[in-house]
């Protein structure tokens, strides 16, 4: 999944997440709880609200397992937003400057390779959000590609972090989740892990931090009760479009109870599993 035919040197995972959840548990108050929820192994689906870029950060440092993760493409490559932002600055591209801005930008791309490189080992997996190619059918070609390749990831027994609401809520509002993971779930017959995060909204702005905010809240992430295959909607009698809508509001449910209830972060709110026809 990588766009280099060079082989980089990249840092591994684990002394960095060591280094990073110390510094996180010293600097602010994060209460996580159920990590003992997540399968030990196996492939299985990690679901969460997505409020802040610090989420998929909490989920990876303090997760007992490695985690793979799909994120926009655009945080693949800041050598390319730097250089957009570079080409606008006034005499950029007068003849003059040339040499330097032929080195910065020799400089910038190489940076740009070695992040995307970092990126992948640590498990990411760049995905084009509202792709929509020359036409449709490219369009629903390269979804089914990345489908196919999460498919392939459960397959190899990976923890794979999806965010079912396709985006950050802009007001820390809980969104509609997409019927994507309970298809894949579906698919795959592997197990969702529903989870909540409260108290991330906005922390990586920086205002955040700049008014001593970030060091005083609390950030509290909880792991809920693996919703196994065996309890999924039956496909043969639903259909597979109907039991992924009665997934998805089922997983809906638990993960909203995941985030408001501070009780219940040891498990996840009861609600039936086995949705009847009637009821969708």
């Amino acid at each position: 999944m990588t766009d280099t035919q060079f082989t980089v040197a990249t840092i591994p995972f684990e002394p960095v997440r060591d280094i990073l959840k110390t510094a996180m548990d010293q600097l602010f108050h994060v209460e996580v709880t159920g990590l003992e929820s997540i399968p030990e192994s196996g492939g299985a689906i990690l679901v969460c609200n997505h409020t802040d870029n610090l989420d998929p950060m909490i989920q990876g440092l303090y997760s007992t397992r490695r985690i793979h993760f799909l994120g926009k493409e655009e945080l693949f490559r800041p050598d390319d937003q730097i250089l957009e932002t570079l080409a606008q600055a006034p005499g950029w591209s007068h003849p003059v400057f040339s040499p330097i801005r032929l080195t910065v930008e020799g400089v910038l791309r190489l940076y740009g390779l070695y992040h995307r490189s970092q990126m992948e080992t640590w498990g990411g997996h760049p995905i084009r959000r509202a792709f929509k190619g020359d036409s449709a059918k490219d369009a629903v070609a390269y979804y089914q590609e990345i489908e196919d390749q999460m498919l392939e990831l459960l397959k190899e027994g990976h923890l794979l972090s999806i965010f079912p609401e396709g985006t950050r809520s802009e007001t820390g509002v809980m969104a509609a989740f997409k019927p994507m993971t309970a298809r894949l779930a579906l698919k795959a017959k592997v197990p969702i892990v529903p989870s909540g995060i409260r108290g991330a909204h906005g922390f990586s702005d920086v205002r955040t931090f700049l008014s001593g905010e970030a060091f005083q809240r609390g950030i509290y992430y909880n792991v809920g009760n693996p919703i196994q295959p065996s309890d999924f909607p039956d496909v043969e009698e639903l259909g597979e479009k109907a039991a992924a809508r009665a997934l998805t509001e089922d997983l809906q449910k638990q993960v909203y109870a995941l985030t408001l209830h501070p009780e219940r972060r040891s498990r996840g709110r009861e609600v039936p599993r086995k949705t009847r026809a009637r009821q969708l």
